[in-house]
Order: C-alpha cells, then structure tokens, then sequence
C-alpha cells in the first residue's frame, strides 16, 4: 500500500455545494494529502480554500484532472445532475471515486458510470453513511446469527417534511434502501407501488416535475412501495408529505420471528425489542445494539465515538469509505459501498415509479434503463 495518496475535490457552490463532508473528509486523514479543489464558483471556490487549507483552485474540474494527478477525487456536489459527468471525467483520469448520494438520475447514467469505472480499473463508494458504521456492521452480525429469528419483512419511513413523498423517495429513501440491502444481505426482485397526490388521486406522467437539487423527474404527495426480496422476505417504504414530527419516523425496522431490530439516527441508534410484535402494555427485553457494538470497539475507537456529535460520526463512515476505496482498488474488489450499491438504491427508487405507472408488479432490476416519467 503505498505510503500517502494524492486526493482532490469537485465542489458546485449554491449548486449542490460539497455534500455532507466529502470535502472536509481528508482533513484528518494522515495518509492523504489533499491537493486541489475545483469549484465554477469564484466565492466559493476562495472560500472552499481557505476553509480546507488548499492553495491549487481551479473554477474547471476538467483543468484540475488534466494538470493534477489523483488518488481519489470527492465528487461531492449534493445535487444530482452533474455526477454523471463528473464520474467519467475523474475516471478517464485514472482516480478513484467519491460520490455524493443519490448515484444519478436515471439508470443509464449510473450504468455508464459504473462502466467507466471498471474499464478503468478505478473504483467508486457511494455516500451511504449508515452502513459504514460499527454499529450497522454489528446489528447485520446479529440478523445473520438469528438473534430475532427469522427474517420476516421490514418498514421503512422517509422523513415526510416538506419533501414527502417523490422527493423525500429521492433525497431520504435512498438511505434507506442501502441500508435495508445491507442488512439483509439480499437483492429485491420485485416492486410493486402506488403514488398519489395529497387528496388520494394517482399520479400519471402529467403530474412529474423536474425535481429541486437537479434529481430529474419525481412527482407524488404519497408513495406507498411494497418490496420482495431473494430470500422470501418483503419490505415496505412509505413517505407522505408535511407530516407532524415525520423526521422522528426516519428510520427502518426489521420483523423477525423472535424479535425486532429497529434502525434510527443513520444507523446511530439501534436496538432490538426481545418481541416479535409491538405491544406497549407487554414488557420486553431491548437489547442496545449500538452500545454494544461500540462496546467492542479497541479502546482508542471507543474514547472517539465517547463525544462525538452526529456529524462527527458520519465523518468518521466518510473516512472509512475512502479507505476501504483505496483499499479495494489495490485488492481488485468492489468496495464495501460500491457504485453497483448506490445503482440498486435508484433501482428501487425508480421502481416505484415502472409499477405505479403500469400499475402492476415489476421486475428488479428494470429492464428500461431510462426514466420512468420520462
């Protein structure tokens, strides 16, 4: 493993700005140097050099990959549109990848993404936080050795503020969906859905808007999805708009035979009820997975997460992402939260769309790589 990389960042100032730390990432991560950063923004583009201590700024990213040599590059822009581009520019580059969620805004983009990657032999990691910490690691230990039992189904929430709904399924959902994958360690095979506006009525393609943050096309007030996976076990994603304390439902739960996993914060906060059903008038055992779990933890890691706020966690799953880029590119392995990771987010995203509209149960993955409400 050599003894330092080189890494850059592509920022897009009120545009999508830098994501959630893919800029800051390298900041403390002493086996990285970081280099440039390139921002179309001329305020933004000073203020992200100050801010990260870079003195290399560059208001094109194709200049800065042309004049610099990379390790990685964050792809950090929040919005959606420019991934696409921006992934095969880093790629024919020959640097590995760091990608804000969600991957793209259609399927054929993120299928030639992640073709570009491979034909170049870099690899891509999505910004899926939840499954890279401790503790999401040690509740899919706990799944796998049955401590709820059998796998029954699970439920999935979106925050339902404002965005409820087309954009909550886009923003939000693809969190879950991750998430959900890799606890389960299982693909879904089939969606089956419906949206609808606030008063019930259900969308057609008339109702889709260009959605905010240049995600391409989302409609709906409601979305109701029902998922199968390999295994036999079914999930379900609900999102409805403006809804009272919706962030407090943002999360997932998993239904087994003997008990209960119940996923919040990110995958911060997790626990399992020693029940297989919910009954507030029955007590039950509640097993505190995340403390266990950082319980596990070597000394030096356990005194790290004692004070660490919510964005000083997700830091620190940015900074394992990147390593375990780095490290899978050298051992010729997907990484842990890989392009073909963040493509089946959008698979499950857009199939809620593929069955409302043809209002039946569809296939996954989708046959159409482009947009359903195109």
């Amino acid at each position: 493993m050599p003894t330092r990389y080189r890494a850059g960042v592509i920022g897009r100032t009120g545009r999508g700005d830098y994501g959630h730390g893919l800029d800051r990432v390298y900041l403390e991560m002493d086996e990285i140097d970081l280099v440039a950063v390139a921002d179309d923004n001329p305020t933004g583009l000073a203020e992200a050099g100050r801010r990260l201590g870079v003195a290399r700024l560059y208001l094109d990213y194709r200049e800065m990959l042309a004049k610099e040599r990379f390790d990685i590059v964050s792809v950090a822009p929040r919005w959606v549109a420019p991934h696409h581009e921006m992934v095969l520019a880093v790629a024919e580059a020959g640097a590995c990848v760091f990608l804000e969620k969600p991957i793209a805004r259609t399927l054929a983009e993120a299928d030639a993404m992640i073709v570009a990657c491979e034909r170049a032999g870099v690899t891509m990691g999505i910004a899926h936080q939840g499954r890279m910490h401790a503790t999401t690691h040690y509740a899919k230990r706990l799944l796998a050795d049955g401590t709820i039992g059998t796998i029954l189904s699970a439920q999935m929430r979106g925050k339902e503020d404002t965005r409820g709904g087309g954009e909550d399924l886009m923003v939000l959902g693809t969190h879950m969906f991750d998430t959900l994958r890799f606890l389960l360690g299982t693909n879904p095979r089939w969606a089956f859905a419906a949206v609808t506006t606030a008063d019930g009525r259900l969308v057609t393609k008339a109702d889709a808007v260009d959605g905010p943050e240049e995600m391409g096309w989302i409609t709906g007030d409601r979305v109701h999805a029902l998922y199968g996976f390999e295994d036999g076990t079914t999930a379900t994603f609900e999102s409805r708009r403006n809804q009272t304390d919706a962030g407090g439902r943002f999360g997932l739960q998993v239904f087994g035979t003997q008990g209960i996993l119940s996923v919040y914060q990110s995958s911060q906060e997790i626990r399992i009820y020693g029940a297989p059903f919910w009954r507030p008038d029955r007590t039950a055992p509640v097993q505190n997975v995340t403390a266990e779990a950082l319980a596990a933890l070597p000394a030096d890691q356990q005194r790290m997460h004692a004070n660490a706020s919510y964005t000083d966690v997700q830091m620190m799953a940015n900074r394992t992402i990147v390593r375990d880029i780095l490290r899978a590119r050298e051992e010729g392995r997907r990484p842990l939260n890989s392009g073909h990771d963040g493509r089946w987010a959008l698979e499950m995203i857009h199939g809620v769309y593929a069955s409302h509209l043809q209002a039946c149960r569809i296939a996954l993955p989708l046959a159409d790589r482009a947009h359903p409400l195109e």
